[in-house]
């Protein structure tokens, strides 16, 4: 019986060398497969058809936008801007707007700096300010958690109300 088992596990090893053997082959490296002009044309042609539809895009949103949006924003704009901006962000401040379960409001000042101060309380209690530029649009926001983060704190989070303003 042992050497039945000694055969067999002879065979097992010899057919695992062979197996294994020297020869060894790549199938970690890149394999390139080249396509044909015709498909490189198709491609090129999709790619000038979009970017010739952005820029049509691009013409129809300048010319949909008012004037008012050319000069300096107003703190009504600003406010209006953020509101739509929150609510296009979370689609359900919506219902919560007019629900008496939930307080949230947006209210506008000046700072000393001249920039229009959007402050948005959120459901959560969070009181996020939105610092924009009146000339530019150009818009940074900070986060305060009564309670929990005491400090105004800068997110990461930057937009341009010139975007929301109808």
């Amino acid at each position: 019986m042992k050497k039945k088992f000694a055969v067999m596990f002879a065979c097992v090893m010899a057919l695992g060398l062979v197996a294994c053997g020297t020869k060894t082959e790549e199938t970690s490296s890149l394999q390139v497969e080249e396509i044909p002009a015709a498909e490189e044309t198709v491609q090129t042609s999709e790619t000038t058809e979009t970017a010739e539809a952005t820029t049509v895009e691009e013409q129809t949103a300048e010319a949909e936008t008012p004037a008012e949006t050319t000069g300096k924003i107003t703190e009504e704009q600003a406010t209006q801007a953020i509101h739509d901006y929150c609510i296009e962000s979370f689609p359900d401040l919506a219902n919560m707007e007019g629900s008496d379960d939930y307080t949230l409001y947006w209210e506008a000042s000046t700072n000393e700096n001249g920039e229009i101060v959007v402050l948005y309380r959120s459901y959560t209690g969070a009181l996020i300010r939105y610092y924009v530029n009146p000339e530019t649009g150009d818009t940074y926001v900070t986060e305060q958690v009564p309670g929990i983060i005491d400090d105004e704190q800068r997110t990461e989070e930057t937009l341009n109300v010139k975007d929301y303003i109808k």
